[in-house]
């Protein structure tokens, strides 16, 4: 790719990406982490105004973060752009945070799954001198053409037939439901003596905000709500299992296998092609007992690095 255009600041006017850009990347999303105190970078093609690369920092206390408070932020960037041209654009980063006095930098990346070429980026960041904050194991289920029961483990099948003859069925449910759907996953952790990373008022911002990424799900049994879910359409094509949990009386079915059922049919309808059921850590080690669950329900694991340098 020629001619290409460092740009401290926002994509300029009448230009494009080449890529669409995650929701947590999205203006209005990254002023609801923080109202001020960002610090964008593009690459852009003067040829055909075209932006084809981009990342948005946080700056507090002589650090520079990607998120500032979101499951991830990180470098996005188009197929067309080379190995080297994504070296160039982050050293060049990497030279203007130095000027602003910034002292150490930390880029939080999506799962694996998200991009075939993550480990490109990895690569890249290791021999800038980055090294692993963190590692996280995701899971993320591929949708595609197979019947969802085709995907999950003989036991939880099991399940998903016991819950059938014990006529739960699953609905999406409307958005304006949200306080109660909220109120009845924080009950379920408050059963299991767990808590959520966002309030209700929080998660209500992001709704105002974008009020077409917020998907409810719910399983039933008769009238009663078994499961329910609060997911975020991360991108067009990547749908995110942000909240999910059921209430312990349902133990014996095991109501979020229908849940997922649920989601992977609503998925294949609108054309998603990955349900990200997030990471399972506990303390910063694997929660293995959380992964199996999610591995047998039908995911795929991946990596989740957060890459942090501290300059000189």
């Amino acid at each position: 790719m020629k001619e290409l255009k460092f740009i401290e600041g926002p994509i300029p006017k009448g230009f494009k990406f080449d890529f669409e850009s995650f929701l947590f990347n999205a203006d209005q999303h990254r002023y609801l982490q923080s109202p001020g105190a960002w610090q964008s970078y593009c690459f852009v093609q003067e040829k055909g105004k075209k932006g084809v690369a981009s990342v948005h920092f946080h700056l507090q206390n002589h650090a520079a973060s990607s998120p500032c408070n979101a499951p991830f932020g990180s470098v996005e960037y188009s197929k067309k752009l080379t190995p080297r041209e994504l070296y160039e654009f982050l050293e060049q980063i990497e030279k203007s945070l130095r000027s602003k006095g910034i002292r150490k930098i930390k880029i939080k990346n999506p799962p694996g799954l998200y991009r075939p070429s993550s480990s490109v980026l990895e690569v890249v960041l290791l021999n800038l001198g980055y090294h692993i904050l963190q590692a996280e194991i995701s899971t993320g289920i591929i949708v595609n053409d197979a019947d969802y029961d085709q995907k999950i483990e003989a036991w939880e099948l099991r399940k998903l037939k016991q819950g059938k003859k014990k006529e739960l069925r699953f609905q999406e449910i409307p958005i304006s439901s949200l306080e109660i759907v909220y109120g009845f996953i924080l009950a379920c952790r408050n059963e299991r003596q767990q808590s959520l990373s966002m309030t209700l008022a929080g998660l209500m911002k992001v709704v105002a905000a974008f009020p077409d990424r917020i998907i409810l799900f719910g399983a039933y049994q008769g009238h009663e709500l078994a499961a329910a879910s609060i997911s975020l359409r991360v991108s067009k094509h990547i749908v995110y299992n942000f909240y999910s949990a059921h209430l312990r009386k349902f133990d014996f079915l095991s109501p979020v296998v229908m849940l997922m059922e649920g989601i992977y049919g609503w998925s294949q309808k609108h054309h998603v092609e990955l349900i990200d059921l997030g990471t399972s850590s506990l303390e910063g080690q694997p929660n293995f007992s959380l992964l199996d669950f999610k591995l047998r329900l039908g995911g795929n694991p991946s990596s989740k690095l957060t890459f942090e340098k501290l300059l000189s």
